[in-house]
């Protein structure tokens, strides 16, 4: 017996070792997939189409449930055009309401926007601060909107910010601040702000200007003001922002001391209280973030921003460098306090619109409350990062999933919904609590407390405040996250100082709480109506699963041992039936193994198993185009009309001839002249900062994801996210479709540079548009074109239901897309021959090379799928060579410049393999001149990136390479565990996945000089400046590609 302990021993510790060996790259691949906290859904959930081009501050959204259906919607503002009122559908989706129109507002200029019950009816009415009169929607019990503004005695015209609400002298109604900033509309004062307004709630629908109890210090320029009670005595004070750009007075804090004063006493106390910062101030975020039952105040500011922590007898002290919250570099607007974690400590989420040094990723920060009075930023996981100039937040769970979302607002570029999805991997629990007044106390309970307790002695407490962040209303609803904790005790504190305590009070439930009620009352929960689905509280697979069979051969192993110690114990029958079991398990493993099939399995077997493992199966090709669409594409395809200067069209960096690319690490676009490695540079010029990617086989219907750093993505049933975001027109029927939209507006490859005149000339029209009005390039080509009567036939031929005045750039773009996608797939290759079974297809040295890409060399875990691509971002410690890209030039930070995150530094999509033999040079920057060198250094990246020779490249990128010791540092800190490992070939090996690669190739993709048309519709050359025949027959010579 005590033989069989110890071998039962000794075994359990091999399986350990060899799991822990076996699996770490699965489970690291698993980790950085599944750990999400907050994920884009806008286009999901119908967020979208609420933004024209402009520069003006999006900072206005609000959350409310203006039907009391239970579900909270949505209203956003847009000071360009119209305001939009999205309805919530119950199911995690969003439609624009049919009272939209009612509260639109498209000559108002607005800004901030906040939901309140004003007149105690039960139904949510909406203020919306406009530049000029400010709006009030009395809510017609769900059935409509009414503006009541003028009625209500709202008339001061200013250029207004947001409006809060909070009833500071606690008779029951709502009364309201409103922010107001410059002058309007010239007032005389230019470097005077316009005052603020406070109006009390006569109760009677109207509101009185009551402005004097401030007595001093309105106006500062305010971006935002809220109603909370900072010094614990129950009744509401009043914190203000001010922007010290128009009239630098200081951040105000008038201290609520009751009635008297010639009416109110407001007591102004920022210099005494250490809270009158005087900063570029613009988003207010209050919340008690270290537990210790007091609010504190961040603002926002032109960087270093401040947290001001309550000390609890009526002063406040500056802490944000010692809490790790500083961010000393960044120009911060929306702010605000959230658990996104569910931990019970108040997070903190910022957003900013850029940078201070206007240099560097401008991501939007989440900040994680490490329960010692220190931050520590999330860098990886968080889509809610967001790169793109940011300025208002608003935070809700709209979906009812216990988890805080946000709504984010992005200059120019329309509003995004985050979904939290941090519960998808957290054990935390939480509880929402929605508190609804009566009598004395307004409906919406601005101003009550609620103190909770969790059993590990933890106490939060939160205020419930309309009117915060930046132009925002966040939920009124007041969410705990309670960690571990199943039950917590509760404390609620009620305007009027009524008080009621509730014990044991169950997780994961959201609750309805009424004044007035006992001490005893009880919670009334609030049950989802909707019969969606929460998503899944922890993730439906494990990293342990992805290799079953191994561990059911080790389990097998270790029977056996078993059964041997059994036998030598005399135990025959217990030795025999465990020998057995484990002789079963070990077969069965050797079978389904990828890893271990080899010892019993046929090559053919061997490699169709680790196939399948990798799921590689036959592509769908999308339906073929109309022969008048294909024709249309093409035209345009080949056609340099495209091209600001006339002078590049789409194949000048992606000709046939060469791989569908240009055979150059990166590409010279506007301003050169040449073909390929022909092609001459304008020193004054930028480059293309990324290698031009093949076009084979992109029309495959499961593409989802296109561009080195995948800034377009999507498919047409769910729409494409992109850089033009919203503005992006409907209509476009594929992912190649949405990707031809882009090439024009950049300047480097086909727009050209501002002052540029085109070949004949003329001033270039495309390059004089800013850069952020890039989606009016497209009608400006459109003109171009149907300026053309042979593009107006061929639009008319391809679009025979379109007018001509309706066609926009789209329907270019489709077109084109339907050529690249018609033209540019070949089926024949080796591969896919042996993909549709030919097993005959493939050499026995390039069979061998596929066992070693789909096996021990480890390519599928990137190169999966029929796609060849797992269409994932991946830090393969790639030298960093070329011009760079955007503002981080010399270098480029790949995906990190579309997500903000830390964690795709140097990220870049994992690129399709088909007839990769010819579409050299290699990688996003064209770094390895030869496919054996790029293979050799995807096997050891490290020493490759370490001993990178740029002899190898053009003498135009010779001198870029960035061989720095901090910049190779700063690549491996974040390459992919695959890159840090390495594999171990032999010589053969490597000869023999060469071989593999080869046979990507596919024979008709080596023959496309019948693509080539003789002439294009504007009767410019044929491709532009390429200086080439239009066709080879003209010239006399046949081109051809050797793989």
């Amino acid at each position: 017996m005590r033989r069989i302990v110890i071998v039962t021993v000794l075994a359990l510790f091999v399986i350990a070792v060899l799991l822990q060996h076996g699996y770490p790259l699965s489970a690291q691949a698993q980790n950085q997939a599944s750990v999400q906290s907050f994920v884009n859904v806008s286009w999901q959930a119908g967020i979208r189409d609420n933004r024209v081009a402009s520069t003006e501050q999006a900072m206005g959204q609000a959350w409310g449930d203006y039907d009391n259906d239970g579900w909270l919607d949505l209203y956003v503002t847009d000071p360009k055009s119209r305001n939009t009122l999205y309805h919530n559908n119950g199911d995690g989706t969003f439609t624009v309401s049919p009272l939209a129109e009612q509260v639109a507002l498209p000559q108002s200029h607005s800004s901030g926007a906040t939901f309140a019950d004003y007149d105690n009816d039960g139904w949510k009415d909406l203020f919306v601060a406009n530049w000029g009169q400010n709006s009030l929607f009395h809510n017609q019990g769900g059935q409509g909107f009414v503006e009541v503004a003028r009625r209500a005695g709202l008339m001061h015209e200013a250029n207004h910010k947001l409006g809060s609400w909070g009833d500071f002298n606690q008779d029951g109604w709502l009364d309201l601040y409103v922010t107001n900033w410059s002058c309007y509309p010239e007032c005389g004062r230019p470097m005077e702000g316009d005052t603020d307004r406070l109006y009390q709630n006569n109760g009677d629908g109207t509101f009185t200007d009551v402005t004097r109890y401030l007595s001093s210090g309105v106006n500062g320029a305010g971006f935002v003001a809220s109603f909370q009670d900072y010094d614990n005595d129950n009744d509401p004070d009043i914190y203000l922002v001010n922007d010290e750009y128009i009239n630098g007075i200081g951040n105000m804090l008038w201290r609520n001391d009751g009635a008297g004063c010639q009416g109110w006493c407001f007591k102004q106390v920022a210099q005494e209280a250490g809270a009158n910062s005087k900063l570029f101030g613009m988003g207010l975020a209050v919340g008690d973030y270290d537990n210790d039952q007091d609010l504190d105040y961040y603002f926002s500011n032109v960087g270093p921003m401040e947290l001001l922590q309550n000390q609890g007898n009526g002063t406040f002290v500056n802490v944000a460098l010692q809490a790790g919250v500083e961010v000393p570099m960044g120009i911060g607007w929306g702010a605000l306090f959230l658990d996104y974690d569910n931990d019970g400590w108040q997070d903190l989420y910022l957003a900013l619109m850029d940078t201070a040094n206007h240099d560097g990723i401008a991501a939007n920060p989440l900040f994680r409350n490490n329960a010692d009075g220190t931050f520590s930023q999330i860098s990886c996981g968080n889509q809610a990062a967001d790169v793109r100039p940011s300025m208002g937040v608003a935070a809700a769970d709209y979906d009812q999933d216990g988890w805080v979302d946000l709504v984010v607002g992005n200059l120019d570029e329309g509003y995004r919904l985050y979904h939290n999805q941090t519960g998808s991997h957290s054990g935390n629990h939480w509880l929402r609590l929605e508190l609804r007044g009566g009598g004395p106390v307004n409906l919406d309970a601005v101003g009550a407390r609620v103190y909770l307790t969790t059993p590990d002695g933890n106490t939060q407490m939160q205020e419930v405040i309309n009117g915060s962040s930046l132009g925002a209303g966040s939920e009124l609803a007041l969410h705990f996250g309670l960690g571990q904790a199943e039950r917590a005790d509760l404390l609620v504190r009620w305007p009027d100082g009524t008080q009621q305590a509730l014990q044991n009070v169950r997780a994961d439930q959201a609750y309805r709480l009424e004044y007035p009620g006992s001490a005893q009352a009880a919670l009334i929960p609030i049950q989802r109506s909707s019969t969606a689905e929460p998503l899944p509280r922890f993730p439906t697979t494990l990293g342990l699963v992805a290799d079953l069979p191994l561990l059911a051969g080790l389990i097998g192993i270790f029977l056996l041992m078993l059964g041997w110690a059994a036998l030598k114990a005399a135990s025959s029958a217990q030795g025999m039936a465990l020998a057995g079991l484990g002789a079963l398990l070990l077969v069965a493993a050797l079978i389904a193994s990828p890893r271990l099939s080899g010892l019993v399995l046929t090559k053919d077997a061997q490699l169709q198993r680790l196939m399948a493992q990798a799921d590689v199966q036959p592509p769908t090709l999308p339906p073929p185009p109309s022969e008048a669409l294909f024709k249309l594409g093409e035209a345009l395809f080949w056609d340099p009309v495209l091209g600001g200067n006339r002078e590049t069209a789409c194949v000048t960096c992606h000709h046939p001839l060469l791989g569908t690319g240009d055979n150059l690490s990166v590409p010279i676009g506007t301003g050169g002249v040449g073909l390929g490695e022909t092609r001459l540079h304008d020193a004054s010029r930028d480059l293309v900062p990324r290698n031009a990617p093949a076009l084979y086989n992109l029309g495959y219907l499961e593409w989802e994801v296109i561009f080195w750093d995948g800034r377009i993505s999507g498919t047409p049933a769910v729409g494409f996210d992109s850089p033009a975001s919203d503005r992006l027109p409907q209509g476009l029927d594929s992912l190649l479709a949405a990707q031809a939209m882009f090439p024009v507006t950049s300047r480097e490859e086909m727009r050209g540079k501002l002052g540029d005149q085109d070949i004949f000339g003329q001033k270039n029209e495309l390059a004089v548009i800013p850069d952020y009005k890039t989606s009016q390039i497209w009608p400006s080509l459109m003109r171009r074109l149907l300026a053309i009567p042979a593009y107006v036939e061929l639009f008319q031929a391809a679009y025979p239901a379109v007018p001509v005045e309706e066609l926009g750039f789209q329907h270019a773009a489709n077109a084109l897309g339907a050529y690249q996608a018609q033209a540019f797939t070949f089926e024949d290759s080796p591969f896919d021959r042996y993909l549709h079974g030919d097993t005959a297809a493939f050499s026995p040295e390039a069979k061998q090379g596929a066992i070693l890409f789909y096996g021990k060399a480890g390519c599928a875990t990137c190169h999966a799928t029929g796609l060849l691509t797992d269409q994932s971002f991946h830090n393969m410690a790639v030298p960093q060579v070329g011009p760079g890209k955007g503002r981080d030039q010399p270098l480029d930070y790949g995906r990190a410049r579309e997500t903000g995150s830390d964690c795709d530094l140097f990220a870049f999509r994992t690129p399709p393999l088909r007839n990769v033999a010819i579409t050299g040079p290699w990688m996003h920057n064209g770094a390895y001149t030869t496919l054996e060198a790029a293979v050799r250094h995807q096997l050891r990246a490290v020493d490759s990136l370490k001993a990178y020779d740029p002899s190898q490249l053009s003498p135009l990128l010779k001198d870029t390479c960035q061989e720095q010791p901090e910049v190779i540092a700063a690549i491996l800190a974040n390459a992919d565990a695959y890159a840090q490992s390495g594999v171990s070939l032999s010589e053969k090996e490597i000869s023999q996945l060469i071989a593999f690669l080869e046979a990507l190739t596919s024979p008709s993709a080596l023959h496309l000089e019948h693509l080539i048309p003789a002439s294009v519709p504007s009767g410019l050359p044929v491709g532009g400046n390429i200086q080439v025949t239009a066709s080879p027959q003209d010239s006399g010579q046949v081109l051809e590609i050797q793989p």
